[in-house]
C-alpha cells in the first residue's frame, strides 16, 4: 500500500487549518479529509515549494490566494519527484521521432486515401451547395453566354455525353472570357470559357474536354480534395495547438482554389473515364487529343493558381495508348454543322450589347 503523509490543508479563503492525509500517485496527489471527502490534484495543477532542504514541503493549488498543503516530512518531496521522473529518459525524444515518421505518412498516404472513401458518402445535395459556393466565390461577376440557338446546341451536347444512369444534374455555362479552359465544380456545375470554344477544332474536341470535366464530378474529385484539405487543416491546427477552432476548419485554412487542382492520379482517372465515355457515345476520341494540344499551347492564358490541367504531355501519350486499343471504333457526328456554329456563337448576343 502506498505510503501516506500527515499534512495541513488551508483552503485559501480562511486561516483555518485542517488535518488531512496525502499520498502520491503517478498523476498527482490524493487528499483525504477527516470528514471523508477526497480531492485529487493533478501534477500540472500545483506548484511544489520548499524554503530549505530540511523544511516542510508546500503544495500550492489554483489561483491566488491558492489552496495549500503543507507536509512536514521533507522526504515527501523526494517521493513526489520520484513518482514523476520514472518515465524513460528519452521518452520525449522517441515520441518526437515517432511523430516525425507518422505525420508525413498520414499527410501523404492516409488522408488522400481516406478522403476518396469518405467522399462517396457525401450527399449530392451537399455537393451542389459546395459547388455553388466555390463557383460564386471564384467567378462572382461572370457574364454568362446564352444565345438561344447556342444554348440549345450546348444542351444537346450535354445530353449526348451524360451517362444513362447518374445522380447529378449537369449545369453547363459558357462564360464570356478569353481563358482557354473549362472548370468542373462539385455537384454538377461546369464552366466553359469562350476562349475554349473559339480554339476548339471540332465538336468532338470540345466533347472530349466536357467528358473529362463530367468525370471529375462523377468521380467526386472536388469533394475529395475538400475533405483532404479540411483534414490537413485540422491536423495542422492540432499540431500547432490551435485545436479550439474546429468550428472554422471547413474553409479556414483551406484554399478554395485547391479544391479544383487535382493530382496526377485524379487527372489520369478523369482522362481514362472520359475516354471510355467517348467510346460509349461514339465520339471521335482522337479529337480529344487535339483539344489537349490546344490546352497545352494556351495553358499560360489561365492563371497557374487555378490551372486545372497540369502535365498535359504525359496525359496525351496515355490517351494515344487507350485509343490504339480500339482500332475498329467508328464515330458518329455529335452535332450538326449548323448547331456547332450556333454553339460557337453562343456569346454573340453579349457582343452586340
Amino acid at each position: 500500500m502506498a505510503k501516506q503523509w500527515k499534512a495541513d490543508y488551508y483552503d485559501g479563503k480562511t486561516a483555518a487549518r485542517q488535518m488531512v492525509e496525502v499520498r502520491t500517485v503517478s498523476q498527482g496527489v490524493h487528499i483525504k479529509f477527516t470528514d471523508g471527502r477526497i480531492r485529487f490534484w493533478y501534477r500540472h495543477e500545483f506548484h511544489v515549494l520548499q524554503d530549505h532542504p530540511q523544511g516542510p514541503v508546500r503544495l500550492e493549488y489554483g489561483e491566488y490566494p491558492p489552496e495549500i498543503l503543507e507536509i512536514q516530512d521533507p522526504s515527501f518531496r523526494d517521493v513526489l519527484k520520484g513518482r514523476h521522473l520514472k518515465r524513460p529518459r528519452y521518452l520525449a525524444l522517441w515520441l518526437a521521432l515517432l511523430a516525425v515518421m507518422i505525420i508525413p505518412a498520414i499527410i501523404y498516404w492516409g488522408i488522400p486515401n481516406a478522403s476518396g472513401w469518405f467522399a462517396r458518402f457525401v450527399p449530392v445535395s451537399v455537393e451542389e451547395q459546395l459547388g455553388n459556393y466555390v463557383k460564386n466565390e471564384l467567378f462572382p461577376n461572370r457574364r454568362i453566354c446564352q444565345a438561344d440557338a447556342g444554348r440549345q446546341a450546348l444542351d444537346e451536347l450535354v445530353r449526348r455525353l451524360a451517362p444513362e444512369e447518374y445522380e447529378y444534374n449537369f449545369k453547363v455555362e459558357v462564360v464570356d472570357s478569353d481563358w482557354v479552359n473549362a472548370v468542373a465544380f462539385p455537384g454538377g456545375n461546369i464552366l466553359i470559357f469562350r476562349g475554349l470554344l473559339e480554339k476548339s477544332p471540332s465538336t468532338d474536341a470540345l466533347a472530349g474536354v466536357l467528358a473529362h470535366e463530367m468525370q471529375h464530378i462523377l468521380q467526386r474529385h472536388g469533394t475529395e480534395n475538400l475533405i483532404s484539405q479540411t483534414a490537413l487543416s485540422g491536423l495542422f491546427k492540432l499540431i500547432s495547438g490551435d485545436a479550439g477552432s474546429w468550428a472554422n476548419t471547413l474553409f479556414d485554412g483551406v484554399q478554395i482554389l485547391s479544391i479544383l487542382k487535382y493530382t496526377r492520379e485524379l487527372e489520369t482517372e478523369a482522362d481514362e473515364s472520359a475516354m471510355n465515355l467517348l467510346l460509349q457515345r461514339r465520339v471521335d476520341p482522337t479529337e480529344m487529343i487535339k483539344m489537349y494540344q490546344v490546352l497545352n499551347k494556351h495553358s499560360s492564358s489561365f492563371p497557374e493558381a487555378i490551372s486545372t490541367h497540369p502535365d498535359m504531355s504525359s496525359r496525351m501519350e496515355r490517351l494515344k495508348i487507350l485509343i490504339s486499343q480500339n482500332p475498329k471504333f467508328v464515330s458518329e457526328p455529335v452535332l450538326s454543322e449548323k448547331n456547332w456554329e450556333s454553339l460557337k456563337n453562343i456569346c454573340q448576343t453579349l457582343e452586340n450589347k
